[in-house]
């Protein structure tokens, strides 16, 4: 008898213990969930046109090449708050380093409206909806750290603009362009301009004095904060006066 209570006890002693770790997942104690996968963010924005109203925009789109064999990528936006949202689908520019592929997507008309992005990868769909807030007229930087602006024509040759994410007070932010197809080269600093309302982005800029008789005009852009370079040089390919504004 004394045998069988004792083993009584310590079956409800276990008993206890295991109704206790099994509820430990339920109550969250030292569980770490595993943070959501998602394979697509907004890389960068620039605007090719501006005036009465009517924006065009394009909006690069940053995905994870290994998520899928089939991929389906989306702008979802509006062109006015509150009006019907569309979709506008992005083509391949070029696979990046680090296993991932930039999309581009061209959006006309969204001045005052929203956006976010959608993938679709073998059926599954994912969605960067910047943290359930959309992406806004000013949200210019998504992964990318800078971002070259299209170029302005000024009186005294080219204005260029820079974004660049406000990763620390100090930081330099520069041009390198060349005439004679990178024999030679020349840098060129940029000053702080303004903030873009609601975000962390900075716009920075400078004023290239191009000499008409110039061709072959190419440059690229190299932000250094924090003792790390980030370079905008076109995904490889650098830019050059086509890169333009219109407006």
């Amino acid at each position: 008898m004394k045998v069988r209570k004792k083993i009584k006890k310590l079956s409800a002693v276990i008993m206890t213990f295991a109704m206790l770790f099994g509820l430990l997942p339920m109550l969250g104690c030292g569980i770490t969930a595993k943070a959501d996968y998602n394979p697509v963010k907004m890389y960068s924005v620039d605007t090719t046109f501006s005036r009465y109203g009517i924006t065009t925009r394009n909006i690069y789109i940053q995905v994870d090449a290994s998520s899928a064999a089939n991929k389906q990528v989306y702008v979802h936006y509006e062109l006015v708050n509150e009006d019907e949202w569309q979709d506008a689908q992005a083509s391949f520019v070029t696979k990046l380093d680090d296993n991932t592929e930039i999309w581009k997507a061209t959006v006309s008309g969204i001045i005052t409206g929203q956006f976010a992005i959608k993938y679709v990868g073998d059926g599954q769909v994912y969605w960067d909806n910047n943290n359930g807030n959309n992406y806004a007229y000013d949200d210019i930087l998504g992964t990318a750290n800078v971002s070259a602006q299209r170029l302005r024509s000024s009186l005294d040759g080219y204005s260029l603009y820079v974004a660049v994410k406000n990763l620390a007070y100090n930081k330099v932010v520069r041009v390198r362009y060349t005439y004679d197809n990178w024999a030679t080269y020349q840098d060129a600093d940029l000053t702080y301009s303004y903030t873009l309302t609601g975000t962390n982005n900075e716009i920075w800029g400078t004023t290239l004095s191009i000499p008409s008789s110039t061709s072959g005009f190419q440059f690229c852009v190299y932000y250094q904060v924090n003792g790390q370079t980030y370079w905008d040089n076109n995904f490889g390919s650098n830019y050059d006066s086509s890169y333009y504004r219109a407006y």
